[in-house]
């Protein structure tokens, strides 16, 4: 009989397992999650910092465009009015006439005639060229004898303020007197022209007052502005300082307005700054002084709504970030207690493996589908990141320090994103998902971009990198490229890893053309050519040892002479296997113990259609090319972050965007707005992105492109995405150039590119990316020994644990008289090099 006390036994286990998994699961938790916090307060800081500069320098050179413009159109106009009054008063007929006037009496024929002869010109005149608002003519007694406006006619007027005219002066040297005007109390310019006699006596003047409400209107006009933005002039009426013209209305001298960019102005000084304007409002101004007018003209924008944009992407990458960190802290949460657990469950049971091998591979299959749903929310925030990045990369300065850092932070997302999909390929191999994708693709260009890739490695390393390409290996060819790179990125990338010293060779040759035969169901054979490529990886490595050689494609497994001293997933040669297998072809291993390595496949390869060639991009798209519809883009995305890159990106080259959050808004926004295109997100609240598609197909009009866009990594789902009714399909996370080639074929835009720039600024930009990128001289073991033992040991172990912080850290230990060394052991930690570091500091561990 069993005592009640037998069934608690287990109970002490489980809670010294728990116990220790739970702290190891917070530790890794704290250490993620302060890091992910100072990695998005710096890149938020930065790209505040970053984008405020620039949009600075972009407002004040919009602003003195501005200025520029409003200068030149208001020195035209008085000119046209100058040359208008001169011709009005120097017109024979209209002279005689005056000169009558000023001589005849009231009451003689030919004093009437003159009267309304100029009468009917002069309301010609005024309804022809309304810039005249009043035309007089005085004796030289100061009376009016004739006036548009009749009420003035007989009165007498002493004018102070006119401005004679007397010959037309081009240029900017044209001086009109600006003064208050008794009847209005606002800003007027009256132009005045003496009359002569035969005997070049005075006998009066004809003068006229101008219409400033075209000043007014210069002024108020938006071109170079924003909403915020204002534009105003500034004269000195009645000894004080009083707006001319302002955007809403022509103001009088009331109060005199009062800023730095007013007074500098009025000191003669013309230039910009950022300052306090007349309401008190910090502004980013620029002050001109129109000396030949003695007016001051200011251009100017709220210094809060110039900013705004750099302050929104700020907040948009620390929310983004923030998202991010949540999602991958889970992520990392879960998989830190799931290794906890098992390394302990291992221990225990390791006895009891093969009894539970059956569960062991259901285990793993739960397993795989686990990692790839999860890749799949990762690829969401990863979207968000690399495409932020993009565009940071493309508004910041590419000369400017903060570049690197994008960079930087653009390759660390590639890496990450990278290390997502070897897990995910595994898991779908393990689920068998993998299919065969084939695409037309040049082979020699491919092997081309793998060998500049390597060559900086390898030269950290000291040992020869060689490509041989027999003359027969065809240079475009048809088989699944993205598989074909990843096994030799693999196996280059291995070769590199293990070789201390020697070479690494790379050898592609031709070793014959086949003809496969086709029967389709009618008994017609049709005969498809393809090649044999045979593709040879040969290194001076350490070897393999033959009782590993069986076991090295199987998932999780390393050799013994690179288990301690190289880090990895394991993951590499299984997946490569796979590939080959799917390309038609197998992996062969050759090696003896310390004389190196060679892995070798062959594949089968189609001739390349040469229309299927993909076209490569013409460099970083800056705009839309002119004469083009105004292309309108809808985004249906639920994700803030996404909706926030798609409109960045499309709205900076000129398509008009809108978006939505759901299927049914889309459907609605599609009736109202008649979009050219839509970028349709398949995870959707309330209507999915399938069920919105299939009802905007069935609507009869207007026809619209549909282009389905989601994190999903599932080949099948592209499938049902095209059976929906999308026209498309692009996967997340995505390069900025994908979205405009993918809208260039859909709807035929042509774009403006980067590369058009003048070539001066061209060839600046690539003589400073050019020393920037120089490499630096390999290092040898020996320069390590300036170096104590300790600080060895510990540059050994932050390399492998890829702590790039502390690999930081020690580098800044490293005496100024060896700062050849520590510059060279800066660029691997940079280029992520830490197999380089490793195998440099093993000799001292």
């Amino acid at each position: 009989m069993s005592s009640p006390h037998d069934s608690p036994a287990p109970n002490p286990p489980s809670k010294s397992v728990a116990a220790p998994a739970s702290g190891f699961t917070s530790r890794i938790a704290r250490s993620f999650l302060l890091l992910s916090m100072l990695t998005v307060a710096v890149v938020g800081t930065v790209a505040y910092i970053q984008g405020r500069n620039a949009l600075e320098s972009a407002a004040r050179s919009r602003l003195q465009m501005t200025a520029t413009l409003k200068q030149k159109e208001i020195t035209r106009w008085l000119e046209s009015c100058e040359e208008d009054f001169l011709l009005m008063a120097e017109f024979p007929t209209v002279k005689n006439n005056i000169q009558t006037l000023l001589a005849a009496q009231p009451d003689t024929p030919a004093y009437q005639q003159a009267y309304e002869s100029l009468s009917a010109y002069f309301e010609e005149i005024r309804e022809i060229k309304p810039k005249f608002t009043e035309i007089s003519i005085q004796n030289k007694a100061n009376r009016i004898i004739f006036s548009t406006n009749p009420e003035l006619e007989g009165k007498y007027e002493i004018s102070t303020n006119l401005t004679e005219v007397k010959s037309v002066v081009p240029g900017e040297k044209f001086a009109p007197n600006f003064y208050l005007s008794p009847a209005t109390n606002r800003p007027a310019i009256t132009y005045a022209s003496k009359v002569f006699n035969s005997e070049n006596q005075r006998q009066g003047m004809i003068i006229a007052n101008l219409n400033l409400k075209r000043i007014d209107d210069i002024i108020s006009e938006r071109t170079g502005l924003n909403e915020p933005g204002e534009t105003y002039l500034v004269g000195s009426l009645s000894n004080k300082f009083a707006f001319l013209a302002r955007r809403d209305t022509l103001l009088s001298a009331r109060e005199g307005p009062q800023s730095e960019g007013i007074e500098a102005a009025f000191r003669g000084e013309n230039g910009s700054a950022i300052y306090d304007n007349y309401e008190g409002k910090p502004v980013i101004g620029v002050y001109r002084w129109l000396a030949a007018q003695n007016i001051a003209l200011l251009v100017e924008i709220g210094k809060v709504e110039a900013f705004a944009p750099a302050r929104n992407l700020a907040a948009s990458i620390v929310i983004v970030g923030l998202g991010s960190v949540a999602i991958l802290l889970l992520g990392v949460s879960r998989l830190a207690r799931q290794l906890s657990l098992s390394r302990r469950q291992i221990d225990r049971y390791s006895r009891q493996l093969e009894q539970t091998a059956a569960t062991a591979n259901a285990a793993n299959q739960a397993k795989s589908e686990f990692l790839a749903n999860m890749s799949h929310e990762l690829r969401t925030p990863l979207n968000a990141i690399l495409g932020f990045t993009q565009l940071m990369q493309r508004e910041s300065d590419s000369y400017g320090p903060h570049h690197k850092y994008l960079k930087t932070i653009s390759r660390s997302g590639e890496h990450l994103l990278n290390l997502i999909n070897d897990v995910l390929s595994m898991s779908k191999i393990e689920a068998g998902r993998t299919t065969f994708d084939p695409v037309c693709f040049d082979l020699r260009y491919l092997l081309l971009t793998l060998e500049e890739m390597f060559q900086m490695r390898a030269e950290a390393k000291a040992i020869q990198l060689r490509f041989k390409v027999e003359e027969t290996v065809p240079q475009f060819i048809k088989t699944d490229e993205v598989k074909l790179r990843q096994v030799l990125v693999n196996l280059v990338g291995n070769a590199i890893k293990f070789t201390q010293a020697g070479h690494v060779t790379l050898s592609v040759i031709k070793t014959s053309q086949t003809n496969s035969r086709q029967e389709d169901v009618s008994n017609d054979v049709t005969v498809t050519e393809s090649h044999s490529l045979c593709f040879s990886i040969q290194d001076t490595g350490p070897g393999i040892d033959p009782d590993e050689v069986s076991r090295l494609f199987d998932a999780f497994f390393q050799a013994s002479k690179t288990r301690k001293a190289y880090q990895g997933t394991g993951l590499g040669l299984s997946i490569s296997q796979r590939f080959v297998q799917l390309l038609g072809g197998d992996i062969h291993v050759e090696s003896a113990p310390g004389k190196g390595s060679t892995f070798s496949f062959c594949i089968q390869a189609q001739p390349a259609d040469l229309d299927q060639l993909p076209v490569m991009p013409l460099g970083e798209v800056v705009g839309i090319s002119p004469n083009q519809p105004a292309y309108r883009i809808l985004v249906v995305e639920d994700v803030l972050s996404a909706r926030q890159l798609m409109v960045t990106l499309l709205s900076q080259v000129g398509f008009e965007v809108q978006t939505v959050k759901d299927g049914e808004s889309a459907i609605a926004t599609y009736k109202s707005w008649h979009p050219h295109l839509i970028w349709m997100d398949i995870r959707l609240p309330i209507m999915d992105g399938y069920e919105a598609t299939k009802r905007i197909r069935d609507c009869a009009s207007p026809p619209v492109k549909i282009i389905a866009i989601t994190a999903s990594a599932f080949e099948k789902e592209r499938d049902a995405v095209l059976a929906s009714g999308c026209d498309d399909f692009v996967r997340k996370p995505f390069h900025a150039h994908l979205i405009f080639e993918k809208m260039a074929e859909h709807l035929g835009v042509k774009y403006l590119y980067k590369n058009d720039l003048p070539g001066e600024i061209s060839q600046a930009a690539e003589a400073f990316s050019g020393e920037d990128s120089k490499p630096s001289e390999p290092i040898d073991p020996e320069h390590l020994k300036v170096m104590p033992t300790d600080w060895l040991q510990q540059l050994h172990q932050a390399a492998i644990e890829v702590d790039a912080e502390a690999l930081q850290q020690l580098i800044t230990q490293i005496p100024q008289e060896h700062h050849v060394l520590a510059h060279s052991l800066q660029q691997l930690v940079q280029q992520f090099c830490f197999d380089e570091l490793i195998d440099l500091t093993g000799a001292y561990v």
